[in-house]
Order: structure tokens, then C-alpha cells, then sequence
């Protein structure tokens, strides 16, 4: 009896096994209206939403009526989208190893699930959300005819309202299916409630002003699972580190650092979610207009990207961050401004671009070809004449090109008797590289010991960053 048993749980186990590694899938794509394609497709999402999307199937439609998708080999769940009438029109669907998925669409471009629960409940879903939208809408048209305060409020209670019903939906359904891969994206959706309740500092009596924001950021992906590759394959991915990066983390290198560290080793045991996060990062950080967030670049680049860990690029790409970090690496701010020897326009003798001493020099790498550096230098001109001058700033003005006698004749035109023009007379370019001067304006901020406070500055920017310094040098002051 016992060896009947075992033979029993042998095969039992053997039939779950074989269940559990079921490959591939199968969708059948009914048309309620022919469509005159002779084939449909199948992509997948990777991070970001439409229309960043990747091709990954095609089926041939049968009588403009029907097609059928069919893979056996394991693929990377996630969300799913088949594009068809020359991929002007498509649906949504999840897809995943083993599931047999029939959809009829109609057409209002709908699909509507015949097989595969989890499609059906995603289809649910779906239909709720359209009815929140009509919701919206009519909010948007009552707010049109808001004349009050009161009514201001009124819509967004109301507005809060809609959102709670959209989080309580989702909330509802992965506590009751815990290991749905349904459940696991709209937990990646999941925003923390907003504490509105009063907290108090450590007196006991000042009210926390901040503890609502800290605490929604400490708790902002407590329903992301990181180690779930199917996620990458979702459009979620994209907004939710948008979100975090440029509303909830304060934008200096060193808390950006801190962040970035943080989310990527918890991404460590999924290949396809950390893939993504990096990839992003890399882009974020070299693209972002604040000033300073390049330097989380330079770290990006010397611990992930320069050590092997950007496992899907080829040496040329892994070059091409490395390139770019080694332009950006010497005018990190904080960083001594780099030495480079000009020649005075007007003597021609040398001298150094960060001679001088003065509380502050402002470094401005210009071209008199580039438009919008001659839409740029005269506010610089009157902001200098007007306000940085009292705070004891010296202007060294690099013009990129131009005649001697053309740049001379620039600073007698605009009165330019103060500032100290430097140009390249040995034509050695040394200072491009060093200045990551390939367009212009470049301008720079350096402070008495000739560091760098101020970088991608403009004639907007230039005086915030000035009295920001002098405001550092306040608090320094009051608490010696």
C-alpha cells in the first residue's frame, strides 16, 4: 500500500512539474468586423508606454476574421498589445508561459475574453476604468462652470474621491488573488495613501510640514516587487521612476547617488527590472537640465556602466558612457575649475583662466556665430552692471571664435571694461574638454578658492545661484 502511495505522489508531482513548465501561449484574435490585414502582430511594452512598444509575433488573419498566435517557447510575461488595420488600432492583454487566451474585438477596438480568467478579470478592470474616465470627464466639464472657492474644493473632494474608488478596485482584487500576475501590476501601480493627519516634530509642538511628502516617499514602491521580471514588460516601470526621481528625491548628486544605489540592488535578482532602471538612470541623469545631476552620471558610469554591470551593451556602447563621463568627470561641481592658459585679447599675453581674486568668477564660454549667445550676453551685461558687481563677481569672458578685432570691438560697443577677455590665440582647445564646451553658451560659476558652484547657468539663473552661495555663507557664519 505505502509503494502504491508513493508511486501516486511520484506521479502527481511529476504531472505539477510538468504543469508548472509549460511553455509558450496561444491567442486566438476573433474579429466581430473583417479587417482587410493579411497579418496582425504582437509586442510587448518595455518600461514605457505607447508608443515605445517592440514587435515580438505575427499571425496571418484567416477570412479578414480570425488569427491565431501560437509560441512554445518560454517567454517573459508581462502586458501585451496586438496591433492590427495596419497596426492603427490594437488591445491589451496579459500574456504569460501556458496561457490559451480567446478574444473577440469589436468595434469600438475593445477585447472581450472568451478564455483565461485572468484576461477576463483584466478585462474588468478595463471596463471599470472606462467608467471612472466618463467620471472625470464630467468633472472637467463642472469645473468649467466652478465660480467659487467652495466649488473649487468641492470638485477635489470629488476628484479624491474617483482615485480612492481606483486603488480600493485594485487593492480589493490582489487581496484576494495574492499570486495573480495581475495582482503583481496593480501592486507596481500602487501609491501609497497620503497621511493627513498632524505630526509633530520632537518638541512635541511644532507641527511636521514635511511629514506627509517623507512619509509617501518612504513608502512609495512598498508594492513593487523588484524581482519580478514580468513587470519590465509592463508600461509601469517609466512613470513610477519619473515620479519619484523628479517630484519625491531631493535633486542633489549626493542623495541622487544614495537613491539610485538603493533601488538597483534591490533590482539585482531581475535581469529585465534592472536593466530598465539603470538604462533609465543613465538617460535621466544625462539629460536632466538641473544643474549638478550630471555628476550622478559620472557615478552611474564609474560603478555600473564602466564595471560590466550594463550587461546587455557591447564595448561601443559601454565607450560611449564612458566618452561622456569623461567630459563631464572635471567640472562636476564642488570640483577645483580646471587650469587652462589663454592669452588676454588684448595684450595676448597668458594667463590663467582662473586667476584673479574675487568672492566669486563667473566663466563664460561664448560664441559671437551663435544666436543664442548674442541673445544671452547683453542680460549678462546688464545683470553684471546691475546686481553682480555688488557681490564682487569677475567676469572672464572666452569667446569660442571670432576676429580679434571683432571681439574688440564687441567690448567697446557694449562698454565691457571690467570683465577680463581670454581667447585661444594658440588655437590648443585645451579648454573644450575640460569645459565640455561642444555648444555654447557654456557658463560657469567658480567661489574665492576657484571651485565650482554653478554650471549650465544662463542669464535667468546666474544671480539665484550667486545669493544662494551668499545665503550658505550666512548660516556658515551664524553658527561659528
Amino acid at each position: 500500500m505505502k509503494k502504491i502511495l508513493s508511486v501516486l505522489t511520484a506521479l502527481v508531482a511529476i504531472a505539477g512539474t510538468a504543469q508548472a513548465q509549460k511553455n509558450g501561449y496561444t491567442v486566438k484574435v476573433n474579429f466581430s468586423e473583417p479587417i482587410n490585414d493579411k497579418y496582425v502582430y504582437l509586442a510587448h511594452y518595455f518600461g514605457k508606454g505607447l508608443p515605445t512598444i517592440y514587435k515580438t509575433d505575427s499571425a496571418q488573419v484567416q477570412n479578414g476574421t480570425s488569427a491565431t498566435f501560437q509560441h512554445k517557447d518560454s517567454i517573459l510575461g508581462g502586458i501585451y498589445v496586438v496591433m492590427y488595420k495596419e497596426r492603427g488600432a490594437f488591445f491589451q492583454l496579459l500574456l504569460d508561459n501556458g496561457y490559451d487566451v480567446e478574444a473577440t474585438v469589436g468595434a469600438d477596438h475593445r477585447a472581450h475574453f472568451a478564455k483565461n480568467d485572468i484576461n477576463k478579470d483584466f478585462e474588468a478592470h478595463e471596463t471599470f476604468m472606462v467608467g471612472q474616465a466618463a467620471k472625470r470627464k464630467a468633472l472637467q466639464d463642472e469645473a468649467s462652470k466652478a465660480k467659487t472657492k467652495a466649488d473649487t474644493t468641492k470638485l477635489q473632494e470629488k476628484y479624491e474621491k474617483l482615485s480612492q474608488e481606483d486603488k480600493a478596485y485594485r487593492r480589493k482584487y490582489f487581496g484576494s488573488h495574492p499570486k495573480s500576475l495581475l495582482t503583481q501590476i496593480f501592486r507596481a501601480m500602487d501609491a501609497p495613501d497620503i497621511d493627513k493627519k498632524k505630526h509633530y516634530l520632537a518638541d512635541g509642538k511644532t507641527v511636521d510640514s514635511m511629514y506627509a511628502l517623507n512619509n509617501y516617499k518612504a513608502h512609495f514602491w512598498d508594492n513593487f516587487d523588484f524581482t519580478d521580471n514580468r513587470l519590465a514588460k509592463t508600461p509601469i516601470l517609466d512613470g513610477r521612476l519619473n515620479e519619484y526621481f523628479s517630484q519625491l528625491v531631493y535633486p542633489v548628486p549626493d542623495t541622487i547617488n544614495m537613491e539610485m544605489d538603493k533601488l538597483l540592488k534591490k533590482a539585482e535578482p531581475a535581469q529585465e527590472v534592472y536593466k530598465y532602471i539603470l538604462h533609465w538612470l543613465g538617460n535621466y541623469t544625462a539629460e536632466s537640465k538641473m544643474m549638478g545631476v550630471d555628476a550622478s552620471f559620472v557615478h552611474l558610469v564609474e560603478n555600473y556602466f564602466g564595471k560590466g554591470k550594463a550587461y546587455w551593451l557591447d564595448t561601443a556602447g559601454v565607450n560611449r558612457y564612458l566618452d561622456r563621463a569623461a567630459k563631464i568627470a572635471p567640472n562636476v561641481l564642488g570640483n577645483p575649475a580646471p587650469d587652462v592658459t589663454l592669452q588676454d585679447l588684448t595684450t595676448l599675453q597668458d594667463e590663467s583662466i582662473r586667476s584673479g581674486n574675487s568672492p566669486y568668477t563667473l566663466l563664460i564660454f561664448w560664441s559671437p556665430q551663435c544666436g543664442h549667445c548674442m541673445e544671452e550676453m547683453p542680460k549678462i551685461i546688464e545683470l553684471y552692471n546691475k546686481d553682480l558687481k555688488k557681490y564682487g563677481v569677475r567676469v572672464v569672458s572666452v569667446p569660442t571664435d571670432g576676429d580679434r578685432s571683432e571681439l574688440l570691438k564687441f567690448n567697446a560697443d557694449n562698454k565691457i571694461t571690467e570683465w577680463k577677455t581670454l581667447v585661444d590665440a594658440k588655437n590648443k582647445l585645451e579648454y573644450k574638454p575640460l569645459y565640455d564646451v561642444y555648444s555654447t553658451p557654456k557658463i560657469y560659476l567658480l567661489d574665492k578658492d576657484k571651485k565650482l558652484v554653478g554650471k549650465s547657468l544662463s542669464s535667468g539663473t546666474i544671480l539665484k545661484v550667486v545669493e544662494f552661495e551668499e545665503e550658505k555663507k550666512a548660516r556658515a557664519a551664524k553658527k561659528s
